[in-house]
């Protein structure tokens, strides 16, 4: 995909708010200058009618992402073992999903610290932990085991798989 990552450290500034409408959410990045030091997911707010150059590039990313090309510069946060696990759910392709027991084994982990990772990825939106479910089902999503949020990744995966489907 073309997400290009350049991680940050940041210093004090005053933070701003970036809201981003996809599929019948919205996606909140918090920001520190050019700096996004949080991207997750609401599935309620406010109709934004007019979208800031970036979130432009954003919505573009998430809803065609073979046409856009998106250069973000993130906080660094985690420890090793999650930034490996972000990582590995960048390198899973638009359409497709892992269970959290085969990216364990990939990564020599256990199921549930990848869920744990999964659930305290900072960046929802634009690190694609909707792409991880579970064996039997399809998983939690932004800390629920059911309600909005996993809906909404049923949403999101069902727009990516459609996607891939039709060629798009």
């Amino acid at each position: 995909m073309p997400l290009h990552i350049v991680w940050q450290t940041v210093a004090d500034e005053e933070q701003s708010l970036l809201v981003v409408p996809v599929l019948g959410a919205e996606l909140q990045l918090t920001m520190v200058g050019e700096i996004i030091t949080d991207a997750s997911w609401q599935t309620t707010g406010s109709l934004n009618k007019s979208l800031s150059p970036l979130a432009v590039r954003v919505q573009s990313y998430l809803l065609k992402p073979w046409q856009t090309d998106l250069h973000v510069a993130l906080l660094s946060q985690g420890n090793a073992y999650r930034n490996a696990v972000w990582k590995a759910l960048l390198a899973i392709p638009f359409g497709q999903v892992e269970t959290y027991s085969g990216l364990a084994e990939k990564l020599g982990s256990g199921p549930r610290a990848i869920a744990g990772a999964c659930r305290n990825n900072p960046y929802a939106g634009l690190i694609p932990c909707h792409r991880v479910v579970a064996k039997n089902g399809i998983g939690g999503f932004m800390g629920q085991a059911d309600g909005e949020f996993v809906a909404l990744k049923r949403r999101l995966l069902d727009y990516e798989r459609g996607l891939s489907l039709t060629g798009g």
